[in-house]
């Protein structure tokens, strides 16, 4: 949810001396092991495409859509993954390849991320995001397709945000839905940087982003710039476990390709956001609730709270998964979404 503030605000620490000490360390030590380290088969990410339609949401903004078609017309629910903040659909790469070829899966980059069009900063909000979602829907699928929808961390809260607002298309249209390393809310007191209290983290949050905006350049110039320092900050914010080289470098890119603008256009919303009175709607279709263990960014007890709130979903806590769960342990993720799915086809 907030890889891209912990970045900045985690650079940003670094070169003010909080914490330097024991991450440059951190990032000797990640360098040498990983010259040594013989690396897996490479992946081939960001080269997943599709056409898909345009899209404009109800205030004038193009969202970048893709879509893997079906191997056949019958070929049962359709999958739409939604990502998280400052990510892009390309977040989905072992998830979109696990699905192609056997259902329709809908991508789309949200608003201000990815290739879609910039968004004023007072519509970066989620509820926004919910009616972009409905936009994306609208465009993409037959009014009497099924979808079960996917949302991974801000993702996640846009899916809430549609159940709330579009309650009748909940068991009707959307007959399933998976909620991955995210909240129903509660987020505004918590910490991602180590050693500052949630008390204070908010605090500190905005004058940080403001700051950051007055000089964008000179930022995303830092950014680009401090390569092994923004290497540590994202594997220790984004996993769990010591993952391959090549998955940091592939969130690290992703990250970068956000620019900070749009980290701070966002960034409040997280701690307007409410996702409770959702709940109970979702409820009435399948659900799968999956979380990881080591999450900093999305703690774990995020999960087992809407976990609480939906006893009947297909619920797992991966061990040793950081909050980028979709791709450090995507084999977990892929074979709940996987039940999740044949459960929503018997019914259909």
């Amino acid at each position: 949810m907030a890889q891209g503030f912990g970045l900045v605000t985690g650079i940003a620490a670094l070169a003010a001396g909080a914490v330097a000490t024991g991450w440059e360390l951190e990032r000797r030590l990640v360098a040498q092991r990983f010259k040594r380290r013989r690396e897996l088969p490479g992946e081939a990410f960001f080269t997943l495409r599709a056409p898909g339609p345009e899209v404009v949401t109800s205030d004038g903004v193009r969202l970048h859509v893709e879509v893997d078609p079906p191997p056949k017309s019958d070929a049962g629910v359709t999958v739409v993954l939604v990502h998280g903040y400052v990510l892009s659909l390309h977040c989905w790469h072992f998830q979109r390849k696990h699905f192609r070829g056997t259902r329709k899966v809908v991508l789309y980059d949200q608003r201000s991320h990815g290739r879609s069009g910039r968004s004023k900063a007072r519509f970066c909000r989620i509820d926004q995001l919910a009616k972009d979602l409905k936009r994306v829907l609208d465009a993409t699928t037959e009014p009497d397709e099924p979808v079960i929808l996917v949302g991974h961390s801000m993702g996640g809260m846009t899916i809430q945000a549609f159940a709330r607002q579009y309650p009748k298309l909940i068991g009707t249209k959307v007959v399933g839905a998976a909620l991955l390393a995210t909240s129903s809310g509660d987020l505004k007191d918590h910490s991602i940087i180590p050693g500052v209290s949630g008390e204070v983290f908010p605090m500190l949050a905005q004058p940080v982003l403001s700051a950051a905006n007055r000089v964008p350049a000179l930022v995303e110039r830092s950014r680009r710039v401090s390569t092994d320092v923004s290497f540590v900050v994202t594997r220790r914010m984004s996993f769990g476990s010591d993952v391959p080289a090549e998955y940091v470098h592939f969130m690290s890119e992703m990250v970068a390709a956000t620019p900070m603008e749009v980290v701070g256009d966002f960034y409040p919303t997280f701690a307007e956001f409410d996702g409770s009175r959702a709940m109970p709607i979702l409820g009435r279709i399948e659900m799968a609730v999956i979380g990881g263990a080591s999450d900093s960014i999305v703690p774990v007890e995020h999960t087992q709270a809407i976990i609480d709130q939906l006893p009947g979903a297909d619920a797992l806590i991966v061990p040793e998964s950081g909050h980028m769960g979709i791709i450090e342990h995507h084999q977990a993720y892929d074979e709940v979404l996987d039940h999740l799915v044949e459960r929503v086809e018997r019914h259909l």
